[in-house]
């Protein structure tokens, strides 16, 4: 019997280099989830060439029981987007979900 391969060590440092790796963009995210179940996640980028910065907010809102997600965004360009899904609940391997997008500058 073969031992076991390790390649999963050092895939971290690896995927700095070969993941979304760009000079001249500095590339942000953080994640983070509550006891509650609701998800949170924020990034942002900033290229050093035209010096913008753009960045987003996104909360995800889990009832397991219901099969139903509630998905909320929020960025930079102050529009709104919010998506209610439900999978699995109507037929198996299905998912319904509706998105609406509101841009409070143009309304």
């Amino acid at each position: 019997m073969a031992p076991p391969t390790y390649g999963d060590l050092g895939k971290s440092a690896r995927d700095i280099f070969s993941k979304g790796y760009h000079f001249g963009l500095f590339k942000l995210n953080c994640k983070a989830s509550t006891v509650g179940g609701v998800d949170i996640s924020t990034g942002g980028t900033h290229s050093f060439d035209e010096g913008k910065v753009n960045g987003d907010l996104e909360t995800k809102y889990k009832w397991p029981k219901y099969g139903v997600t509630l998905t909320e965004k929020w960025n930079t360009d102050n529009v709104l987007t919010t998506e209610v899904s439900c999978q699995d609940k109507i037929a198996p391997g299905a998912k319904l979900a509706v998105e609406g997008v509101f841009n409070p500058d143009s309304g």
